[in-house]
């Protein structure tokens, strides 16, 4: 009743309904799955927990705690040295340690195995020069600990820019304050900073955990079970739909249990982070330490972006007289339209709804907003499949309007967070005044909030763009009948064993992701100011 009450007797009711039918249209693919699970087959089920569902969990967990271990060590430690420290090319590794993120989890997979592989470089160079250690470096990569680890290098950035802004924002009197009571440079660091930036690290983390659910190129490739490789095996090897639905279901659970503990964390955060106004001055250290410093920025860089990348150039240029160039600018159209279009869709449906929020000011709106954003939360094959299940009787799968939809669904929530940032540093009293002069919503949002807000809106723009252009699951599920993108043709190369045709595709949404990520910077440091 109160819901209702809410919806119909306050002001704005209008933008209020319009944003809770949106986000109820928006969630609908999970409904339809939901309803189908509990409509299904009971027998599917049983054999699924019988048979596939200790293995599947088990490799899931597993590949998520190797994967948050090494994003967390090789995304705090670099943000606390660029924070805190003054040495020489700090300010280079404060950009370059964004990169990996251009490079997808699947072209690092890819990439990497081909390095590491017998007929690759370094064992090549093994056996023609020190043949004694050619054995030693000859063995099967295909491992999760090995994928891993390189989920780790490509996803680290997530938690190092989370870290970056928060030990800048924590302030030199916290640091101070410890170092009066006695406190040594790594205490003040473990016993003090860290635990004051656990929700910001905890946010970082909670997008790699995402990010590790949500992968299917590199997962299928190693050869691992997951419930993503599971849901596209059941779907399309098998053709049991039935059982796909299930496992999808069953792995929406094990997201909508760490999104949980996200809200909690986020929730907390009230408690452990206090803002300082002070802002932390960088310290100076000697040679020895810089040297320390340089070397630890520098392994994060140098794996996670440089020898893929240079890989990836050399197999380019190795190729490049097979290339088929009128294909590599055709799908690199595709992808750039795509990634436009559904960027600038979702930017200005995030802006909509955190606008609503703002003037409704009731818990209602807040709750809607927390639910549209689960979609980032969801791995593409729950958000293909139930697609799959809505439209399947309305001939709209595999048209260019799903496939936007699909994108909506999975990225709404990345567009929200700059927006959202932006958004609560105006006072309310802008708000107000507006009013005061006559400005309704409509002339409110278009008039004072959307040129307000402008960079902002650029930067979700941008880190929306990189999400959908290295999008694979989804663009997989729902592409239009002979539709490429980068991405896909990436994958379909890399799978048939022809990496060095696709080090081509690789590289332009490499340098593609790399010059909006550049962007995405100069961005970030106007909207936190950070030092």
């Amino acid at each position: 009743m109160e819901i209702i009450y809410r919806i119909f007797f306050f002001d704005n009711k209008r933008w209020v309904f319009g944003s809770l039918l949106f986000a109820l249209i928006l969630l609908s693919p999970i409904f339809v799955l939901v309803f189908n699970f509990f409509s299904g087959s009971t027998s599917t089920l049983q054999y699924i927990v019988d048979n596939l569902l200790l293995d599947y969990t088990f490799n899931t967990i597993y590949l998520i705690t190797i994967t948050s271990f090494f994003a967390l060590l090789l995304g705090i430690i670099p943000a606390w040295a660029v924070s805190n420290y003054n040495f020489f090319g700090r300010s280079f590794f404060d950009i370059v340690l964004y990169l990996p993120l251009a490079i997808p989890s699947y072209i690092m997979g890819f990439t990497y195995i081909d390095i590491l592989s017998y007929t690759g470089p370094i064992q090549s160079f093994l056996r023609d020069h020190i043949p004694f250690l050619a054995s030693f470096f000859n063995k099967d990569y295909l491992q999760i600990e090995v994928l891993g680890i390189l989920l780790g290098l490509a996803l680290y950035p997530y938690i190092y820019t989370a870290s970056r802004i928060s030990f800048s924002l924590t302030g030199s009197n916290y640091i101070n304050v410890s170092k009066n009571l006695g406190l040594s440079n790594f205490q003040t660091f473990y016993k003090v900073i860290l635990p004051l930036s656990r929700p910001a690290i905890f946010s970082g983390l909670f997008l790699v955990i995402m990010e590790v659910l949500n992968e299917y190129g590199a997962v299928k490739y190693f050869g691992v079970n997951t419930f993503t490789t599971g849901i596209f095996r059941s779907w399309f090897s098998f053709g049991d739909v039935n059982g796909a639905i299930q496992l999808a279901c069953i792995l929406l659970l094990i997201v909508l249990g760490f999104f949980a503990l996200d809200r909690i964390s986020l929730n907390k955060s009230k408690f452990y982070y206090q803002k300082n106004t002070q802002t932390n001055k960088l310290t100076k250290i000697d040679r020895s330490k810089s040297y320390i410093a340089i070397m630890l920025c520098s392994i994060p860089f140098l794996f996670g972006f440089i020898i893929p990348f240079l890989f990836i150039l050399n197999n380019t240029l190795e190729s490049i007289s097979i290339t088929n160039f009128d294909k590599v600018f055709k799908l690199t159209a595709n992808t750039v339209y795509v990634a436009s279009a559904s960027s600038l869709i979702i930017i200005f449906v995030a802006l909509f709804f955190l606008f609503v929020e703002r003037i409704s000011k009731t818990k209602l709106n807040t709750y809607i907003s927390s639910l549209i954003s689960l979609g980032y939360a969801l791995p593409g094959a729950i958000i293909g499949l139930g697609i799959i299940l809505l439209f399947s009787k309305y001939s709209l799968v595999g048209t260019f309007y799903v496939l936007l939809f699909a994108y909506l669904i999975r990225f709404l929530a990345v567009a929200k967070s700059p927006i959202k940032s932006s958004l609560d540093k105006q006072p309310e009293t802008i708000d107000d005044t507006a009013r005061n002069l006559g400005l309704g919503p409509a002339n409110l949002l278009r008039r004072l909030h959307l040129p307000i807000n402008k960079f902002a809106l650029i930067s979700a723009f941008v880190v929306t763009f990189i999400d959908v252009m290295k999008e694979l699951p989804i663009t997989l599920i729902l592409r239009p009948f002979n539709f490429d993108t980068l991405a896909t043709q990436t994958y379909e190369f890399a799978v048939e064993e022809m990496i060095p045709l696709s080090a081509i595709y690789s590289l332009v949404i490499i340098t593609l992701g790399s010059v909006m990520l550049l962007i995405l910077k100069k961005f970030i440091d106007k909207q936190t100011n950070v030092s």
